[in-house]
């Protein structure tokens, strides 16, 4: 027979089970209704997306009446550029991955692709 054992749990601030959902800050900062912000955000579109297609529009419309609109189309660059460097940083990591799995586990890798 085991003897019982006494171990007693201490739960400081924040030291115990901590569940955290992230989500864009919907409070006093944010102009409008949080509430129909959030729906928006997360069930039709992020402000990137948002801005994204505003940025397309204005491009559409200087280039149709022969605007010119350095500031807008530099940041429309920078933002694709942006977007090509956290793809390739996405890529590499996802292709460390694999071959950390092909070394453990060759026929994973070929599983994994669906071969």
């Amino acid at each position: 027979m085991f003897p019982v054992q006494w171990s007693p749990t201490w739960n400081f601030p924040l030291s115990g089970d901590v569940r955290q959902d992230i989500d864009p800050i919907f409070g006093l900062e944010i102009k409008g209704v949080p509430e129909i912000e959030r729906e928006v955000v997360t069930s039709v579109a992020s402000y990137g997306k948002q801005l994204g297609k505003i940025t397309e529009a204005l491009l559409v419309l200087a280039k149709a009446t022969k605007t010119d609109l350095p500031e807008i189309a530099e940041l429309a660059e920078e933002v694709e550029a942006a977007k090509l460097r956290a793809k390739d940083a996405l890529r590499a990591r996802a292709e460390e991955a694999l071959a950390r799995l092909e070394a453990v586990d060759p026929e994973g890798h070929a599983r994994l692709l669906g071969r």
